[in-house]
């Protein structure tokens, strides 16, 4: 794939809500450290084309120093989620 896919809103959004969820659901069990949860996401690019991408999230610091942050890849793109935003509420 071509480092030009722009992904949509809708594409972002499933994946900081599966992010959020896993986050929750360790939280919630009081798992000290998650394993990296693969999962497939359905959306579309910006251009309105259908997409379906395997998403790696990748529970680890952003930055060693860190104790947390988590990394969420997909393609060739990198998100990075610090702990606060996984905190916030899905209806925010």
């Amino acid at each position: 794939m071509s480092s030009a896919l722009k992904f949509s809103k809708e594409i972002d959004a499933k994946i900081y809500g599966m992010a959020r969820d896993y986050f929750q659901q360790g939280k919630r069990s009081g798992t000290e450290r998650l394993s990296e949860l693969r999962t497939m996401i359905s959306g579309s690019l910006e251009d309105g084309t259908p997409l379906s991408i395997v998403v790696k999230i990748l529970p680890n610091p952003i930055n060693p120093r860190l104790s947390s942050g988590w990394r969420i890849v997909a393609e060739d793109k990198v998100w990075e989620i610090p702990a606060e935003e996984l905190e916030k509420s899905r209806l925010l």
